[in-house]
């Protein structure tokens, strides 16, 4: 009996075991045809969607200063480093020359101006003179003939007599008309005309000379401070050539490069910050002023892309700030209040760019959900659609997650 017992207890004991490893391998075989999923809750935040980049310090005005003219330096008021207002004095150069072709100028149109007033003066009085006296002429000689007609007739002259007084009225006539057409014909006019030009051209020429002085006289362009110089030892400067260069200090831009994905998100008003090395713990305010019409190709490493020019107007500029300095920017574009939003990891978009999130119940069954996106920032972006704050959300759905799929939720936190 004893022994019989023995047997029985083993075979119970067996079948226990058995059973027990049979169930261990069904739960395993259940569970295998079970996915094990990364999930994170839907958030609601406030999202702000920014841009960073870096450039380049530059004054907003900045001239250079040269001369129009090639003369010796009489003297210089400023130096390198020294503050300037608009229109001050810089420097002088000798006036010599030019004052005294100024006074050549001046002498000649007072020469032509007194020609003038003589031309006007005398007119055409020769031509007048001229014929009254063939006037008086004519009259006496026709006086004559008509007497000598008279007497002729009464046979007191000779026929002779009689025509030679003719023909003398007859030449002393022509000579009258002669002289009415020089007269009526006379070039004083033209002579007077053409003196008025003269003094005309004159007159340009000193005008020329005197707007010419001020070349002579070197001023500032701007307000700023000369940065650098470059006058010779010799004292004598060649036209055309760069004196001084002026930079407004106080007024200041940062002038960068955004590529062209991101400079379409990018207005003029956009608020930015300004940190920089070389002004290590102070950040400065700043405002996007221009964003460039036009994109360039700039090489980066072994690849080109396009780029926008992008100027920053920084609103409190200080002595720190130098032109020449790099900037570090961080420009925001877009904000808004109390969004939705999920890691970009959790957003899937399928073959014909429909958006989706695949959500996971507390039972563990998944739920596609077709969504928009909104404004993003750098690490989560608004979603918007048929979803709640703090569903479970997946991360990283491959073509496999189906909705209506049981899961495993891994919470990533």
């Amino acid at each position: 009996m004893k022994k019989k017992k023995k047997v029985l207890i083993i075979t119970v004991v067996i079948i226990a075991i058995l059973g027990i490893s049979g169930a261990n391998i069904a739960i395993k075989s259940k569970k295998s045809n079970v996915t094990m999923v990364q999930t994170t809750p839907i958030l609601r935040e406030d999202i702000e969607s920014r841009i960073q980049s870096t450039g380049t310090i530059f004054s907003m005005d900045k001239r250079d200063v040269i001369s129009d003219v090639e003369e010796k330096i009489e003297k210089i008021h400023v130096q390198e480093g020294d503050k300037v207002e608009k229109e001050q004095i810089l420097m002088e150069l000798d006036k010599t020359d030019i004052l005294y072709r100024i006074k050549d100028s001046k002498l000649r149109l007072s020469i032509e101006m007194e020609g003038l007033k003589q031309l006007e003066q005398e007119g055409s009085k020769e031509f007048e003179i001229q014929l009254s006296n063939a006037k008086i002429r004519y009259e006496d000689a026709k006086n004559t003939y008509e007497r000598n007609m008279e007497l002729y007739e009464e046979g007191i002259i000779t026929k002779v007599e009689f025509e030679k007084s003719k023909d003398d009225m007859d030449q002393l006539y022509n000579d009258y008309l002669l002289a009415e057409d020089r007269l009526k014909n006379s070039n004083r006019d033209n002579e007077v005309t053409i003196q008025k030009q003269k003094i005309e051209l004159a007159r340009i020429e000193v005008e020329k000379l005197e707007k010419e002085l001020q070349n002579y006289t070197i001023k500032s362009p701007i307000t700023g401070t000369i940065v650098d110089t470059n006058i010779s030892e010799s004292g004598i400067i060649k036209s055309h050539t760069t004196l001084m260069s002026i930079q407004d200090l106080e007024h200041l831009e940062i002038i960068l490069d955004i590529n062209e994905y991101d400079a379409s998100k990018i207005e003029v008003g956009d608020p930015v910050e300004i940190t920089g090395d070389s002004f290590e713990g102070k950040v400065y305010e700043g405002e996007i002023k221009y964003v460039g019409s036009i994109a360039k190709s700039s090489e980066q490493g072994q690849s080109n892309e396009n780029v926008v020019e992008v100027k920053v107007d920084i609103k409190n500029n200080d002595e720190f700030l130098k032109p020449g300095f790099s900037a570090k920017v961080d420009i925001l574009t877009d904000k808004k209040v109390d969004a939705l939003s999920v890691p970009y990891e959790a957003i899937f978009t399928k073959k014909g760019g429909e958006k989706v999130i695949f959500t996971v119940s507390e039972e563990g069954i998944v739920k596609e959900h077709t969504i928009k996106t909104g404004i993003s920032s750098n690490f989560s972006i608004e979603v918007i659609g048929s979803i709640e704050e703090g569903s479970t959300v997946i991360l990283n759905p491959t073509e496999e997650i189906k909705d209506g799929d049981q899961v495993i939720a891994d919470k990533v936190m």
